[in-house]
């Protein structure tokens, strides 16, 4: 059983994490994953791939990473947007700037049928 003074740090540790802009801390981890898939597509040439094995499934595998770039991209944009990203990761994750609802994400959007005129 933790002794009360590590249920604090414990509870403060928790309490941080929901001081921080969580949809600015997501932006830069999707990013980092969009600049890996893009590594990963770099590194192979569809020319020099083995289409002839039937074991050999990196095809269908980079298939399956081009085939959601669009979608990650378009997320990963938006989400930019509504979390006022300005590309100095510590300062933007640091606070919130504001509150992020589904309301303010349909906004950015443009998808939201309340939108301001």
């Amino acid at each position: 059983m933790p002794t009360d003074a590590e249920r604090i740090k414990e509870l403060e540790t928790t309490i941080s994490l929901y001081e921080q802009n969580g949809v600015a801390k997501l932006y830069y981890s999707l990013n980092r994953k969009a600049n890996e898939m893009a590594d990963i597509m770099n590194k192979n040439s569809l020319a020099n791939l083995s289409l002839e094995d039937p074991k050999d499934k990196t095809f269908e595998r980079l298939k399956v990473i081009w085939n959601d770039a669009s979608s990650l991209a378009t997320s990963i944009e938006a989400l930019g947007r509504a979390a006022g990203v300005t590309g100095d990761e510590e300062k933007d994750i640091r606070k919130t700037k504001r509150v992020t609802t589904p309301e303010s994400i349909a906004q950015e959007l443009g998808d939201n049928k309340t939108q301001e005129i």
